[in-house]
C-alpha cells in the first residue's frame, strides 16, 4: 500500500500515518551511537515536474469572499490538468479542477475552481479543525524547496480548515501544527470555489531575490471516492514532497521577522465534593500562577523560542488509554512550545512497514519533559495518612533554537529545566514532605546538512539528562545522568531509483 494512499485514508479515518520503507540492515554502533541504514528501491520517475507561474498583486488585493472574481486574479491564468491519484491512477478526473496563485509583501493568495456537474450533491459536512470532511481541496507548499518538508493547507466545501506540517518526504504529517491563515468557500452553478490567504509569517523560507518553491494540490471528490493531484504522481512510487511541481515567479518577498512576547496570569478555583478526614480534599482548591512565552526570529531562518513556567491548560487532553504490557504509551506532542520545528529533532530508532506504536520508538521523546513524577507516595486513610502529590512535573523554563538555513543546514538545540517536586504527607495532623522528582535538566542537540540538492543528508543528534540526586536516597533508583547520540545518513542516487 502506498504512502500517499495511507495519507488520504488517514484524513478519512483519523488513523496514524503509516510509514513504508524496506529496511535491509539496522546497525547499532558503539558508545550509544545508532546508525539506521535503510535501502529502498524506487521506480524511476518518468513524469516531468510541472511549473506554476505566479505574480505579485498589482493594485488592490483580493476581497476574500470565496469568489475569485477580483481584478487582480486576472493577472495570472488558471492552471488545470489535474489527474487522478486514486482510484484510477493517472487517468482523467471525473470533474475538472483549477488553481491560481498570487502574492504580495505579506501574504500568499490561492484560488481554486472545483467544477461539479451536480453542485447540489457537493458534500458539505461539518467537523472540527483537521477533520477533513466531505469534498475538500488542499495545497502543499515546500517553501524551503528541500524536497523533504512542506506546509499543508486544506479547506473543505463546508469551510472547515485543516493544516499539517509534512516532514521526512511525506512519511510524517503533523496535524498538531496550527498556523494562522484564512479561507472562504462558495458554491455556484458550476461547482464550488475557494480563496485562501496564507500570511508569509506562517511559512519558512530563506532570504533571496527570487524563490522557487515546491507545490502540490490535491482535490477530494467525495461522491466517487476520488483523489486528483495537480502534479501527476504514480501510485506505486514512494515519496511525496520530492515529487512536487514547482512554483515560479516569487520575487522580492522577505521572510517575516517575528518578535512575540506573551505573558500570562492565571487564577483558578475549583470545587468538588469534600472527603471526610482528608485535609487535602476540603472541596475547594485555589491556585495562582504566572509565566511568559516568547519567540524571536534571530535570522530569517532561525528562531529562538523561550518559555518560563509555561501553562498548557488549553492543550487538548490525551485520549484515555489502558496499558497492560508494561511498555510506555507514546502520546502525540500537543504543547505549542515543543511543536515548533519538532521535525528537526526527530530521530527514529525503529521503523516498521506495518506502522503502529513500534514506529514511536525514538531517541528524543519530548513528552518526558514535564511528565509525571517518577516516585509515587501511597497514602493510607485507615491510618489517617493522606498525601498531596503533583500529577506533573513543573517546567521552570525552557529555550529552543531551531530552524533551517538557506544552505540546507538544519539546527535544533533545546534546553529545559524541571522543578524539584515534593509530596506533602499528613499523618494524624502532622505534615512532612518527601521528594518525588529531583531537579532535572534536559538537553538535546540535532543537526542535519543537505548535499546535492537534498539528495544526500547527513545528520547527528546528542541528548543529555542530568538529575540532582544529592541527599535524595529515596530516588536512588533513578540514573543521575544519561547521555546518548546517533548518526543518520540519507542518500539518493541513480536518478532517485535508490535510497
Amino acid at each position: 500500500m502506498d504512502l500517499q494512499y495511507l495519507h488520504f485514508a488517514r484524513k478519512e479515518l483519523k488513523s496514524p500515518p503509516v510509514m513504508k520503507d524496506l529496511f535491509t540492515s539496522l546497525v547499532y554502533g558503539l558508545l550509544c551511537v545508532g546508525c539506521t541504514l535503510p535501502i529502498t528501491a524506487q521506480i524511476n520517475d518518468s513524469i516531468p515536474k510541472r511549473v506554476l507561474f505566479t505574480q505579485a498583486v498589482e493594485g488592490s488585493s483580493p476581497t476574500f469572499d470565496g469568489i475569485p472574481d477580483d481584478a487582480c486574479w486576472q493577472q495570472v491564468e488558471w492552471s488545470g490538468g489535474y489527474e487522478q491519484f486514486e482510484p484510477y491512477n493517472l487517468e482523467a478526473p471525473s470533474q475538472a479542477t483549477k488553481l491560481k496563485v498570487l502574492y504580495d509583501a505579506r501574504n500568499l493568495y490561492v484560488a481554486f475552481r472545483c467544477f461539479d456537474t451536480e453542485p447540489d450533491k457537493i458534500e458539505r459536512r461539518m467537523s472540527r479543525r483537521d477533520g477533513f470532511p466531505g469534498d475538500w481541496v488542499e495545497i502543499n507548499i515546500d517553501s524551503y524547496h528541500d524536497l523533504r518538508t512542506a506546509f499543508s493547507f486544506t479547506i473543505s466545501a463546508s469551510g472547515v480548515k485543516g493544516d499539517e506540517f509534512v516532514s521526512n518526504d511525506g512519511n510524517n504529517w503533523d496535524s498538531n501544527w496550527n498556523p494562522i491563515w484564512y479561507a472562504k468557500t462558495n458554491i455556484d452553478e458550476e461547482g464550488w470555489t475557494a480563496e485562501i490567504r496564507i500570511p508569509l509569517s506562517q511559512l519558512r523560507f530563506g532570504n533571496a531575490e527570487e524563490h522557487v518553491w515546491g507545490i502540490q494540490s490535491t482535490r477530494r471528490y467525495f461522491r466517487e471516492g476520488e483523489r486528483d493531484t495537480w502534479q501527476p504522481m504514480e501510485l506505486n512510487q514512494p515519496g511525496w514532497v520530492s515529487r512536487f511541481g514547482e512554483l515560479h515567479g516569487l520575487k522580492g518577498i522577505k521572510p517575516q521577522r517575528q518578535v512575540e512576547i506573551q505573558p500570562y496570569v492565571l487564577a483558578q478555583t475549583s470545587s468538588s465534593e469534600a472527603e471526610e478526614g482528608n485535609p487535602f480534599a476540603t472541596g475547594r482548591d485555589n491556585r495562582f500562577t504566572a509565566g511568559l512565552d516568547a519567540r524571536v526570529a534571530v535570522t530569517s531562518d532561525l528562531t529562538l523560542d523561550m518559555t518560563i513556567n509555561p501553562d498548557f491548560g488549553q492543550v487538548e487532553a490525551d485520549p484515555g488509554a489502558l496499558n497492560l504490557d508494561g511498555f510506555q504509551i507514546f502520546f502525540s506532542e500537543r504543547r505549542p512550545f515543543f511543536i515548533e520545528n519538532r521535525n528537526i529533532f526527530n530521530y527514529r530508532l525503529t521503523e516498521a512497514e506495518a506502522g503502529g506504536a513500534f514506529n514511536s520508538d525514538r531517541l528524543f521523546y519530548s513528552r518526558r519533559i514535564g511528565g509525571s513524577p517518577h516516585r509515587f507516595v501511597n497514602g493510607d486513610p485507615d491510618k489517617q495518612m493522606f498525601v498531596d502529590q503533583p500529577d506533573n512535573t513543573t517546567i521552570l523554563g525552557a529555550a529552543k533554537f531551531s530552524g533551517k538555513t538557506r544552505k540546507g543546514l538544519s539546527i535544533g538545540i533545546l534546553e529545559s529545566v524541571t522543578e524539584r517536586e515534593l509530596a506533602t504527607i499528613d499523618l494524624l495532623g502532622e505534615r512532612t514532605t518527601e521528594v518525588v522528582e529531583p531537579l532535572t535538566n534536559f538537553f538535546v542537540g540535532r543537526v542535519q546538512q543537505d548535499y546535492r540538492g537534498g539528495n544526500t543528508v547527513v545528520g547527528g543528534i546528542f541528548t543529555a539528562v542530568n538529575r540532582n540526586l544529592e541527599n535524595n536516597p529515596d530516588l536512588a533508583f533513578l540514573h543521575e545522568s544519561a547521555y546518548s547520540g546517533g548518526l543518520d545518513i540519507i542518500h539518493r542516487w541513480k536518478e532517485n531509483q535508490w535510497v
